[in-house]
């Protein structure tokens, strides 16, 4: 086998070549996951023992990384909060800035508490709030069977006891919760072409595009929402950046007025929590 610094440093160089702004990163888990190791121990690839078996897988892993799959598609893996969550082209990857909805929610859980995941893709939002609370009782709801399939993976995973419903936004939905959690597609047309081209290419645009201003789905999502609550009842969604203004003007339209907006790591607004008023 290719000494094993050499092997790492050159495909490493190759992700930086072809234009991957996370090439360091991205080396780091491709290689814990050809070799079978840890994402720390991956820090020590220099003296790591592995097989040719191992190095070809790598490269391979590489190659596709290249040409612009998403690690989290090629390790079938992406974290979020502080777990590992199945992903693939069903669902979007989670991200960062979806954090924000499980520190904000985190605090109101209480035990016995009704919880929906409103279009959940692989469950991470839901399930990360099952394990800060597994008292809870929590529902997982998305138009996508695919999608569903895979959040029931996750579940299984992370042993959580929950239940599942096919539904395009409150369609099929029949209960009344005391918190609703969503990430809705919210991407403007305008800003669609601006995405990255993995997204783009990798990712349900269905779950991306929220029509011409970002906010078509999220509008269908208050036109139904509050049949939904409890009395005293909150929801927490994500929106886009800069339709925090837009988006006020809905809520308080629909008679919303227990508002307040979060702001993520880059200081912008980004979550919103909303109580019903009665």
């Amino acid at each position: 086998m290719k000494n094993k610094n050499s092997l790492f440093l050159s495909k490493k160089e190759l992700l930086k070549e072809a234009g991957c702004d996370d090439y360091n990163e991205s080396a780091k888990r491709l290689f814990s996951k050809a070799f079978g190791i840890s994402l720390a121990q991956s820090y020590k690839y220099q003296t790591y023992e592995g097989s040719n078996e191992n190095a070809s897988l790598f490269s391979e892993m590489v190659s596709l990384r290249a040409v612009g799959v998403p690690t989290s598609h090629i390790v079938c893996s992406r974290s979020f909060w502080q777990n590992d969550f199945c992903v693939d082209g069903s669902v979007l990857d989670p991200r960062p800035e979806s954090e924000l909805i499980i520190d904000v929610s985190k605090n109101l859980l209480f035990d016995g508490m009704k919880v929906l995941d409103l279009g959940c893709g692989s469950g991470c939002i839901g399930l990360s709030l099952y394990k800060e609370n597994s008292n809870i009782t929590l529902f997982l709801a998305d138009f996508s069977k695919k999608a569903l399939s895979l959040s029931k993976k996750n579940a299984e995973e992370l042993k959580a006891d929950c239940e599942f419903i096919h539904s395009d936004l409150f369609s099929n939905i029949h209960n009344k919760f005391d918190l609703i959690v969503s990430n809705l597609p919210y991407v403007a047309k305008d800003d669609f072409c601006y995405l990255q081209r993995e997204i783009i290419l990798h990712e349900p645009h269905e779950a991306l595009y929220g029509g011409r201003y970002g906010l078509d789905i999220i509008k269908l999502f208050l036109d139904g929402v509050n049949r939904h609550l409890n009395k005293n009842g909150i929801f927490v969604i994500e929106f886009g950046k800069e339709q925090d203004f837009l988006l006020k003007e809905e809520l308080l339209r629909s008679n919303f007025n227990k508002i307040c907006f979060y702001k993520d790591l880059n200081n912008v607004n980004r979550v919103v929590c909303v109580k019903k008023d009665t």
